[in-house]
């Protein structure tokens, strides 16, 4: 589905549709006939996005593009933040993709980060073509979806109260290519191992 917005929000379908001949004929027309005028109502936008029904053993994504600031409908960062996290009950990835100095891109990196995706910034003179290949390898589906990490003693018991102030939370989605930093602090001197834990493309999958 595509969604056309600046004051209004013009959807192509009513509803998510099947990628075949003629939904990538409309979508392409549909695409070529976009102008760019008026406001940017990223909140209305992103509400429809999100509210769309998720079809039965997917993994729902919206990739959100933008180069402006949001100006009309709420505006303020916070309450957007919100409503698109209320709004997103059937948990779709929120990749963020803003082209531009004049984003938000505070706003941007959180609705990617709330919902385990990531977000994206293109600015003036950088390779778009090198931007946009790495997007759309992530589109493509993680590696470990939904990732939970464990500390585990050497008898292999859980660690519990262990570890603290584990950044980030929650863990993003890991993508095959990427490198994830993950900080935080652990007590007393036995050592300690982490297990992730998550949904891989064929099923659960745990490593450490």
């Amino acid at each position: 589905m595509i969604i056309s917005y600046n004051e209004a929000v013009s959807p192509l379908f009513d509803a998510p549709r099947v990628k075949d001949t003629a939904s990538v004929a409309a979508a392409r027309q549909f695409i070529a006939a976009v102008r760019t005028s008026g406001g940017t109502n990223i909140h209305d936008a992103l509400q429809r996005a999100v509210s769309q029904p998720v079809g039965e053993g997917r993994l729902p994504v919206v990739l959100f593009l933008t180069d402006g600031l949001p100006t009309v409908g709420e505006t303020f960062e916070k309450k957007i933040r919100d409503r698109i996290a209320a709004a997103n009950t059937g948990k779709r990835r929120i990749f963020t993709f803003g082209v531009g100095t004049d984003v938000n891109t505070p706003l941007l990196a959180r609705l990617a980060d709330d919902s385990r995706a990531a977000s994206v910034f293109v600015l003036p003179k950088e390779d778009v073509e090198m931007k946009v290949v790495s997007v759309f390898r992530r589109l493509a589906g993680p590696q470990v979806a939904e990732p939970v990490l464990s500390a585990k003693n050497p008898d292999g018991s859980l660690a519990a109260g262990r570890t603290d102030e584990i950044l980030p939370t929650p863990l993003p989605d890991l993508f095959a290519g990427d490198a994830r930093v993950i900080v935080g602090r652990f007590r007393g001197e036995q050592p300690i191992t982490f297990n992730i834990r998550g949904r891989g493309p064929k099923g659960d999958v745990e490593t450490r």
